[in-house]
């Protein structure tokens, strides 16, 4: 018998992922049917991930960013609703699981596991440059999502922690964000004689991100828009990573579960 493979590993993560989802979105108050599918989908893709830096170790594994950052997300699944009410907690837990699933099933019909990992990428920036804008990324959906959270109709104090919570995980993303920048600019400067390749449109768009993000944390010291515009910005983070930064990661389309 063959040894499972890192695409067969997330195509059981994101079925989990999925059954998760179905148990949060079922009437009722029971934690335990969306804990089970969603750890199981957590190991899931935890091996996927490891198996794919194996095989590419100790250079870089080319595009594990949609694969990694699922994980990333379910991870922080715990930490996403920690010390809030139950009335904040089930609508953010749910988009947070709805966004999982949807970078799952975009991952699927898009792998590319066939690239090879580059040949310049025996360094730890590299690595740096990779795993500090996955988790970065991760924590601006995460901005994105308490920030949805806070324009559903709710108490103006619910409104308020959301809008905390959600400039926290901005702040947190925006400077493993400028970190994976770093990592990457001093990456291609060894490795390529240059800090910024401008023919690259991902090294464009991750700063048009980083930008993005930079103008929500002004908005938020300078207080200079109320809340509401602040909390529409901040939910549009989220369509803004996934178009500027998730999207150019996805290759071709494939059939998720053929051959």
């Amino acid at each position: 018998m063959s040894m499972i493979t890192s695409h067969t590993a997330f195509q059981f993560a994101a079925v989990l992922y999925a059954l998760a989802l179905a148990a949060a979105l079922a009437p009722g108050k029971r934690s335990l049917p969306v804990n089970l599918p969603l750890a199981a989908a957590i190991g899931c893709n935890l091996l996927a991930v490891g198996l794919r830096c194996h095989q590419a170790w100790p250079m870089l594994p080319m595009h594990l960013g949609p694969v990694a950052l699922p994980l990333c997300l379910g991870l922080f699944y715990p930490l996403a609703a920690r010390n809030c009410e139950p009335s904040q907690r089930r609508p953010a837990q749910r988009i947070l699981l709805a966004v999982i699933v949807l970078l799952t099933a975009l991952a699927l019909c898009f792998p590319k596991d066939f690239y090879l990992p580059f040949l310049k990428s025996k360094t730890l920036l590299a690595h740096g440059f990779l795993w500090f804008g996955v988790v970065g990324k991760a924590c601006f959906i995460l901005s994105a999502v308490w920030a949805a959270n806070a324009l559903l109709p709710c108490q103006p104090s619910h409104a308020i922690s959301a809008m905390g919570r959600s400039h926290r995980w901005a702040a947190l993303g925006f400077s493993l964000w400028t970190a994976s920048m770093f990592s990457g600019e001093l990456w291609s400067y060894l490795g390529w004689g240059t800090p910024v390749v401008w023919e690259d449109p991902a090294l464009t768009l991750t700063m048009a991100a980083w930008f993005f993000y930079g103008c929500l944390l002004h908005l938020h010291l300078t207080r200079s828009w109320s809340q509401t515009h602040r909390a529409l910005y901040a939910s549009l983070g989220g369509l803004v990573m996934l178009t500027l930064t998730c999207l150019p990661d996805l290759g071709p389309f494939r059939i998720p579960f053929g051959l």
